[in-house]
Parts: structure tokens; sequence; C-alpha cells
């Protein structure tokens, strides 16, 4: 059972309690999981869908769990109504059948009435509430998969992001970027349901929250934290507080492959009108014009695309308001608006749960209501009480009616995340649509710098003079860093910055910054030195001086190959909890499996933490998924230096498999434990294997490499013919020419027959060391290539005029093979000396019968027999034994 898997999960001490767990313990039973079997059984215990499901199946399999639950609510209502009515049932027996209407409304258990208070009274109010859900639930109304693209959000999935430093920027509404792709398809979910908290100390925070979880999604919110830090309050805002809980439920997702973005119709006219201004403008007011003219673009239409995963479902909101209150009172009114939120959420389930001691109106079907303190405070600390919603039916401010339509009308849908996965708009022209410009290059680097002139983000790289005095200045930089005394002085990090900005200012990206200076050893030390002397004796500006230096390093201390204490350093700048591991160098496949290890124990540490919240570990996935797939790269990078072609192959299939988008350089779906440990362990058993079998032979191990590239898959699902097609093509081009003679025979073989179970067997063949009937190719070449060796010894051995004695060792050296076979199958006796009648009876009785032989030691007659005949069915000769 998984209860003894994770301990952490509490109460999860039997069958039963598994079929209570939600959406938030799976992730802590996921981090325990060890074969993909336990992850689909799990998922299917908590009722979590194969996100592979197509969209017809994972409806008909809600619309039937949704009318299962609807018709146990009923049976127990029904019983529950005869148990009150005959007074003859006890105390306990009451509750048990409460309870098991509670849980088919599907009622979190922090919600259900305390055993003191019977639910008689309201037992009519609960026949109304799943009147209503069932009712919902016979008006649902599908739409194709195209048409939910088209329509969730107002078609936000299709729309592109303005990506700058401001949220304003990100959060704005932008015309259609892209069209529907082709064959598109959508998923069932990544991600199971949540209910979250937040709480905010103005308005402001609230509303940027909300706005950037409904126009940027789950991914982006809750990994930047979007509108959740405190900004500057005005005084009229000294005085507020917003606690909100949200119901967070994905339906269905889809991921945008890179060769299916291409441009809307509108978005590509506008950029074709560019190219074209650019032609016909002189060449000096063509900065001017491309700048102008490309914030119009970004402006209307963004600079990127949202990859995805996206997620199409709704999102419940309850939200607690307090205002007008003095700073002493802030935690009293904290905990009192906590308490009305509680009572009402439980009463928007069903409008008949009520929490003790807490009075709140809730008799009206309204999305807003008011608690007063029980005090009896005035009339400006009263808890303002409201719901909304983001996607489902808008008439109800009940979530289990609410719910029911959105579960049962795809109609409904938002987008509710958009993923962390952005690609810029010059990438999409310069892949997909090279033949709609008349320079794509040109147009795309046109594109990119108007870009990184407009928002001062770097995106380019940099050649020539300016890369060479780039450098230069760096060098010197280092040498006047060797010099410095070591003090904390925070005229030295200004220094620093000043550099880093002016190299910024020429260079136009941070290569030279990461590749020359922080990565110096003496540029280090003096971080690192810096670090040590502050915790030693925190001077009075520590505050100034963590500002300095995570200005100076945050984010491209990660780049860096070899910085071993830049964990240790960005540990204390931030003072983060939970910190994640620093991206190492990765120079063998060992740092890579060290790497993927900590990204594991990462996860864990925040899944594990007391108090963990959801968001918190979808947070550390991210981290960890984006550093995982800068381990990789690394990796990729060293074996293509060294040029292991064949190690870079391994480690691409297996990441692929898992993910990772070369292209990219990460992965484009979040890792969990699972993916992490299926990576671990393909890594460490595959490359045992691969250099084995490369000790053994060239023809074996790459036998290995492509058995593997057909067949490896995280889900253990069989891979289709036609993503084994990929991967062959795929692997021939990465190798080219240095496949051994075994395997190209092979290969041209199944070309023109394309049957991948001869190709498979004869790979499995290859790896055991039989070069069987699966190269008959090769062998027809081998025996042509022997006779002719032989032809051409005859013919010297007849020309020659040396003695009998170098006639008999040439002799020799030809039989040398023949000779050797026949010691093996014990036939030296027999042959080739002179046989007699006797001899020549025993090898005719043993194979006198058209069958194969069935024992060991009759095959060397058969064979011999054969031999003597010429007969050309020696080649195929097998044993068969007929009791096995």
């Amino acid at each position: 059972g998984w209860w003894i898997l994770a301990p952490q999960t509490e109460g999860v001490k039997s069958r039963e309690a598994l079929t209570h767990l939600q959406y938030e313990d799976y992730l802590k039973l996921e981090c325990e999981v060890r074969y993909p079997w336990e992850t689909r059984a799990l998922r299917k215990l908590l009722k979590l869908t194969d996100n592979k499901a197509t969209f017809e199946e994972l409806q008909k399999e809600r619309s039937e769990m949704t009318k299962q639950r609807q018709e146990a609510a009923k049976l127990a209502l029904k019983e529950l109504k005869e148990m009150h009515k005959s007074r003859s049932y006890s105390k306990d027996a009451i509750r048990q059948k409460e309870e098991a209407l509670w849980q088919a409304m599907e009622i979190p258990k922090e919600y259900w009435a305390p055993p003191e208070k019977s639910l008689v009274d309201m037992l009519e109010s609960i026949q109304k509430q799943l009147e209503k859900q069932e009712l919902s639930v016979g008006r649902g109304e599908n739409v194709s998969d195209t048409e939910v693209l088209r329509r969730a959000s107002g078609g936000l999935a299709l729309q592109g992001i303005y990506r700058t430093s401001s949220l304003t920027d990100m959060l704005a509404k932008r015309d259609q970027i892209i069209r529907v792709p082709d064959g598109f398809q959508l998923a069932g979910p990544e991600q199971g349901s949540l209910l979250e908290r937040k709480e905010f100390s103005s308005s402001a925070a609230e509303a940027a929250f909300t706005k950037s979880m409904e126009q940027l999604g789950f991914s982006i919110s809750v990994s930047a934290k979007a509108g959740s830090q405190t900004p500057h309050r005005s005084r009229s805002e000294q005085s507020y507080l917003c606690t909100t809980k949200y119901q967070y439920i994905p339906l269905a997702s889809c991921y945008f492959q890179k060769h299916q973005l291409h441009l809307s119709d509108a978005a590509l006219r506008e950029l074709q009108d560019i190219e074209h201004l650019l032609s016909i403008t002189q060449e000096a007011d063509k900065p001017n014009m491309l700048k102008s003219r490309c914030a119009s673009f970004f402006s209307r239409f963004g600079s990127h695309v949202n990859q995805g995963p996206l997620h199409f479902g709704g999102i419940f909101w309850w939200k607690a308001s307090m205002e007008g209150f003095s700073a002493e009172q802030r935690e009293e009114m904290k905990q009192q608006a906590s308490e009305a939120l509680n009572c009402y959420i439980g009463a928007s389930y069903s409008g008949f749960v009520v929490s003790v001691g807490v009075d709140v109106d809730v008799s009206k079907s309204s999305s807003r209501a008011s608690f007063q303190g029980r005090d009896g405070r005035s009339a400006h600390t009263a808890v303002q009480l409201y719901v909304t919603s983001t996607g489902g039916p808008s008439e109800t401010d009940s979530l289990p009616q609410w719910k029911s339509g959105l579960v049962t009308s795809n109609t409904t849908w938002c987008v509710i995340d958009r993923g962390f996965q952005l690609i810029p708009v010059w990438d999409i022209i310069l892949h997909n649509h090279s033949s709609d410009f008349k320079t794509v290059y040109q147009m795309s680097s046109s594109l990119r710098a108007a870009y990184e002139a407009l928002t001062d983000h770097s995106v380019g790289t940099m050649f020539g003079e300016e890369l060479v005095s780039a450098v230069e200045e760096a060098r010197a930089l280092v040498e006047c860093v060797k010099a410095w005394e070591m003090t904390v002085d925070e005229r030295k990090l200004l220094t620093l910055i000043e550099f880093k900005q002016n190299l910024n200012e020429k260079t136009k990206n941070h290569s030279v910054w990461i590749n020359v200076c922080l990565s110096d050893k003496a540029i280090q030390e003096f971080l690192v030195n810096t670090v040590l002397f502050c915790k030693k004796s925190p001077p009075e500006n520590i505050t100034y001086i963590k500002s300095l230096l995570r200005c100076l390093l945050d984010p491209h201390i990660y780049s860096v190959k070899d910085f071993p204490r830049s964990s240790f350093i960005m540990q204390w700048v931030f003072h983060t909890e939970h910190m994640l591991p620093e991206t190492p160098n990765v120079p063998e496949l060992d740092d890579l499996t060290k790497t993927l290890l900590e990204m594991k124990e990462h996860i864990q540490e925040v899944t594990y933490a007391s108090e963990t919240s959801a968001s918190a570990i979808h947070e550390a996935k991210i981290k960890a998924t984006l550093t995982a797939g800068l381990a990789v790269y690394s990796l990729l990078q060293f074996l293509q230096e060294r040029a292991e072609k064949d190690i870079e192959l391994l480690v691409l299939l297996i990441t692929t498999s898992t993910g990772y988008q070369v292209e990219r350089n990460t992965f484009q779906y979040l890792l969990g434990c699972p993916e992490i440990n299926f990576m671990i362990t393909e890594m460490q058993t595959g490359h045992k294997e691969y250099l084995s079998l490369k000790d053994q032979d060239a023809y074996r191990a790459q036998a290995f490499l492509l058995l593997t590239g057909l067949t490896v898959t995280q889900k253990n699902k069989k891979v289709s013919p036609e993503q084994k097609n990929e991967r062959l093509v795929f692997m021939e081009d990465h190798m080219k020419n240095l496949w051994s003679t075994e395997i190209k025979a092979l290969l041209e073989k199944h070309r023109p027959l394309k049957d991948w179970e001869m190709l498979e067997s004869g790979l499995h063949s290859f790896i055991s060391g039989r070069l069987d009937d699966t190269c008959d190719d090769l062998k027809k070449h081998n025996i042509i290539k022997d006779m002719e060796d032989t032809f051409q010894r005859t013919e010297t051995s007849s020309e020659s005029k040396t003695d009998g004695g170098e006639s008999k060792a040439n002799q020799a050296i030809a039989n040398h093979e023949f000779l050797h076979l026949l010691r093996r199958l014990g036939l030296e006796s027999h042959y080739p000396r002179k046989m007699g009648t006797e001899d020549f009876h025993i090898i005719y009785k043993t194979s006198l019968h058209e069958s194969q032989p069935s024992k060991d030691n009759e095959l060397p007659f058969y064979f011999l027999q054969k031999l003597l005949t010429v007969d050309y069915r020696v080649r195929y000769l097998t044993c068969k034994d007929e009791s096995n």
C-alpha cells in the first residue's frame, strides 16, 4: 500500500483511507513512486484522468462519474430521511449515512457539519440542491477541440504575450498571433484539482494576482509570484486585508510543438508590411521606422507565444475582505476574516453547512454577503464576503452546481494555465515562414533587434571586434579585482555593477559577464569572502549589500559552468529556506544523474515541508525542470566537444523520451519525481549496458542504442510506428557514417520493408552476439569474399613452384576455420580422414528423416550428411526439441 511508501501523508493507514485523498496528497505520494504501474494505479485510485486519453473518452468518463455520484447522493438522502422518520437508528448509524451523503456531494471534510449538528432540518434544501445539479448536468453542451481553443477566455491560448519587465505589459490582452494548429486535439489535464489559499494586504496586490491568474495562468503566477508581493500602499489602503481561497479545476490540456506554430493572417500581413517598408526606407531612417512599427506590432500581437502546457477548465473564488481598522487590530481581523470565509465556503457548497460560532447571512442566493463580528463592532469593520468564478456557469454561487456545469459543458471552459514555456515570434518566422518573406533571416534578426531596443532584454549574440574588445575589458577588470584588499566595501560592488551595465550596453547580452568575469576564480573568491565577512560580522547596511549582490549575480550565476560556492552565496542573498541546488558543471553522465538526484531531493524537501501548498510544489517542479534542462544541455555540450556521438545519442534518447527539447534546452512538461527517477534509472543501466557491449563488439553496442531509441518510453507504453520512424531517422542522422558494417546492412534491409518487429528482433540477436538470418546480405557479402579468397589461394597454389611442404601449409591455412568448426561439432574423428562403410551408415541413419534433429548430439551427423550430399539446407539447420 502507498500509505507505507509515504509516511509524511498523515492519516493514510488503511486501504479505505486512500479513496479520500486529494491532489495535494497525490503530489506527496508521487515522490515515493518507483514503477510506472504505481503511478497509473495511484492516478486511477485518486480519479486523476490519463492525460493521453481523447476528449470524447474523458467527457464520457466524467459524465458517468457525475451521474454515479448524483445517484449515490440521492440514495443516501432517501435513506437518511427514512432513518429520521423511523427514529430507531443510533446516532453513529445516522452520522455514517450523513458522511456518505457529503462524500457523494464532494464536500471537503473540513466543511462537514460537526457531530452535534443534525441535518434533519436541512434535508429539503439538500434535495433542491441535488435537483439543481442534475438539471445543470442535463443541459451539458460540448463543441469540438478546435472550438474550445477559439472560445476559451476569448481565444486566449492563440493570443501573444508581450514579454517585458512590466507586469502591466504581461497582463494586457493581445490579438490572435497564431492559427489553430492542424489536427489539433486536446488531451487530459497534466494537473489535478487544487484548493489554494492566499492573503493580501492591499487591494492592488489582490487585483494583480487575480488578473495574472486569469491572463497568464497558474504556472507563471505561482512561479513568478505575480501580484503576491506587497506593493507600496497609499494611506487609504493602510488598513486593508483580503483572504481568498480558490478551487482550481483543470479538465483538459494541450502543448504546441514548434513546427505547429504558424502566424495568424493578420500578424503575418503586419510583418510583411514591415519588411516592405524596410526595403523602401532610407538606411538612416530604418532604425527609427523599425522600432516604431515593431513597437506597434508587439503592442497589438505580443512578442512571444505560449507553448504550454496550456490547461482549460475553471477557477471558483471565495473572498473575504476588511478595511478601516487600526494596525493593532490586524491579527484579530485576520482571524475574524478567516472564520467568516470558512463559513461562507461551507455555505456555498450546498447552502446548509454552517460552522459553529459564526453568524453569517447566507440565506440569499447572492454573490455577496457580510459578516458582523461577534463583539458587534461598527459596520465599517464588517467582513465583506463574495464569490466569483473564472469559467463555468455564471448563474450560480454554489460550487457543486457550478462544477457540474463546468465538467459537463466545455463551452464554459476558460484558459486557466498558459504553461511556463515561451517561444519568440522571430523564431516562428525563421522556422515556419521562410517562404513568406523575401529575406527571412534579415526579418527575424530585425525583429529581435527591435525587441532588444524596446525592452532592454538581450536575446542575441555578438561577433567580431565588439566581442574581442569586451573580452579584453573583462580580463582587465579581473586583474584589478586580484589587487583588491578583502574588506566589505559597497563601492567595490558598485564598481562591478557599473562595469556589468557598461558591458551589457556594449555587447547587448551577458555572455562575457558570465563566461569571463563570473567564471574567474579571483572574482569568485572575492564574492565568497564578501559573504563570509558579512556572516561573521554583519555590517549596518547588510540589506543594501545583499541587494547589490543580487543585482550582480541573479540570474547569471546559474549559467556559470564552474562556480563551486554559488549556492552558498545565493542562499545567503535570498535567505531562501528551500534553496534550489546550483546548476553544476556537468562534464560526465554521472554528474547529470547526480544533478537529477538533487532536483528530486529538492522537490521532496518542498513537498514534505510543514504546511506546504500545492502551488509551492508546482513552483519547485518548475525550478527543478529548468535546472535539469540546463544540466542536460551542459552535458551535451561536453560530449559534443569530445566527439562522443554514441554517449550523446544515449542521453538524447532517454531525455527526449521524457520531454526534453533540444532546440529549447529544456523539458516541455514539468518533471516530477517519477520522471526524474525514470531518467536516472535508464541512464545508469543504459550506460552500463552500452559500455559492457562496446567492450565486446561495436555492432552489439550500436544495436543496443538503436533498440533503446525504438522502445524507450517514460509511460511504459508502446511507441507507435510513426514515432519509431521519426526516432530512427534522428538516430541515423546523428550517427551518420559511424555505424558498423553489420548495423548498416541491417538498416539497409529494413528500409524498404519497414517491418519494425523484424528490425527489433534482429537488434536483439545482435545484442546477444548472434549474426544470424537477420543479416542475409552481410552473410552473402562474407561468402563471396571467402570464395574470392579461396579461388585466389587456389590460383596462387597452382602457379607456385614451391615444394610440397609449402603447399601443405597453404592448405592448412585455408582449412583452418573449417577444421575448427568440425572440432566444435565433434566430427574431427570422421573428417577429413577416409571413412569406412560403418562410419557412413552411422551418419546416414541419423539423418535419414526429413525432420530437423531433436537432440544436440544428433546435430553434427545431420550437418555432415547434408554437407556430403552438397545439400543447401545445411545453412538453415537447427535443433528442435519437441519436448520443450
